[in-house]
């Protein structure tokens, strides 16, 4: 039986969703606070040409287990995904430290991603099972604010705890927060509807996708490019203007979309998502634009346009997740949400893998003169005009289709 048909029906958010949402904010804690020192880590072990892999291996690991976390939300239940991607996360933290080859060190990310091919299905589809349709554009709001407070929590605690304690310690505190989702996971009660028949799990092409949700799925890929570019470059890039925090641009985006995903929730369930998205994708333009600005250096003060460019990032941020999230909920009933959000992270994933790619395509590896141990580059070097201007040209295409869907809805 469904919670919301429980005694927690006197909340339009049940207890049970504030537990779910303190283990969303430890799970991404935990994989989130190794990441600002990947890339330093993975050169020291000989692997500066590969550094612009490490957020695509990750996703593509994600993107795999997507139609196999949605099935087994769907058949199996939603705990069973919250806790079985934990557990890729708990493991991981205790394998990064072991690896002394870039390679192995590779295949641990790749087996890390897999955690967030589990767990974000499972809590999204919780989420949508515990709050009513009225209330769920708010309810991803308050998930995503507890998402990206474990996030920036992990930007900032990742980087002390690299400087005091050393990067091993680091990797075990991350196993540690994934043991505390677990234990907070394990206290949920499950939602899956009781009713639903158990299908067999079929790998076909067709059924990986759950058609009704293409139009949130598509804008998901379109804005997540970005978010692959960045987690890639800008702890390079944040250097370089003279920062020595590596995660500040990350951090000011992240807190920024943390405050503004509660607004966004009411406007979304009020006016509409396509109204969101159109709000979310025409800040992110602004962002990228000043970006570009600055890699040619045609900002006049790059520190204030470098904050202003971050909490605007963050400000669409902070609009369109919700909204994507409350959007595929909305195509699908109880039998199939968790089909849905499969989708909608397949995309999210695909959209993070490409932008990966295109930091990669745009990366200069520079020669190493002799005598100078690969192992002694701590940096890298990109073509940051090309790869900003290239996540611009998506947020505009992302802010055409939803202004498109907004007329459609007006002429309909």
């Amino acid at each position: 039986m469904s919670i919301q048909n429980s005694s927690s029906n006197n909340s339009k958010f049940p207890r049970e969703f504030w537990i779910m949402c303190i283990g969303a904010l430890s799970f991404f804690l935990s994989f989130n606070i190794i990441l600002p020192e990947l890339a330093t880590e993975l050169r020291s072990r000989g692997g500066d040409a590969y550094v612009s892999w490490i957020i695509p291996l990750f996703s593509f690991s994600a993107l795999i287990a997507r139609p196999f976390s949605g099935w087994l939300a769907d058949n199996v239940g939603r705990k069973v995904v919250m806790i079985g991607g934990c557990l890729f996360c708990l493991i991981s933290g205790w394998f990064y430290p072991m690896a002394g080859s870039a390679i192995t060190f590779l295949w641990v990310r790749v087996f890390h991603g897999f955690s967030t091919g589990f767990t974000p299905t499972g809590f999204t589809a919780y989420t949508a099972d515990v709050v009513p349709e009225s209330h769920r554009g708010r309810a991803m709001g308050w998930q995503g604010m507890f998402n990206n407070m474990g996030t920036t929590l992990g930007y900032v605690l990742g980087a002390k705890i690299a400087f005091h304690l050393g990067s091993n310690w680091l990797f075990y505190f991350s196993s540690a927060f994934a043991a505390i989702a677990i234990l907070l996971f394990q206290w949920l009660p499950e939602t899956k509807p009781v009713k639903s028949e158990k299908n067999k799990f079929e790998f076909k092409i067709s059924s990986l996708f759950y058609w009704p949700a293409w139009k949130p799925s598509l804008l998901m890929g379109l804005v997540c490019i970005s978010l692959g570019t960045l987690l890639t470059i800008m702890p390079d890039f944040t250097q370089s203007l003279g920062y020595e925090d590596k995660g500040y641009y990350l951090s000011i985006y992240i807190a920024t979309s943390l405050f503004f995903r509660l607004i966004s929730g009411r406007i979304s369930d009020k006016l509409g998502r396509a109204w969101s998205t159109s709000i979310g994708t025409f800040f992110q333009i602004i962002s990228m634009g000043i970006l570009v600005a600055i890699s040619l250096k045609m900002a006049l003060n790059i520190e204030i346009f470098f904050i202003i460019s971050a909490l605007c990032y963050g400000l669409g941020q902070g609009f369109n997740a919700p909204s994507l999230f409350a959007w595929g909920s909305d195509t699908a009933g109880e039998l199939h949400r968790g089909k849905a959000m499969a989708m909608i992270f397949i995309f999210l994933e695909l959209g993070i893998i490409v932008g990966g790619l295109i930091s990669g395509c745009f990366a200069i590896i520079p020669k190493i003169p002799a005598g100078i141990s690969a192992q002694s580059i701590t940096s890298g070097y990109w073509n940051y005009t090309a790869i900003f201007g290239l996540n611009l040209l998506s947020f505009i295409i992302a802010f055409l289709f939803s202004s498109f869907q907004i007329w459609l809805s007006r002429k309909s």
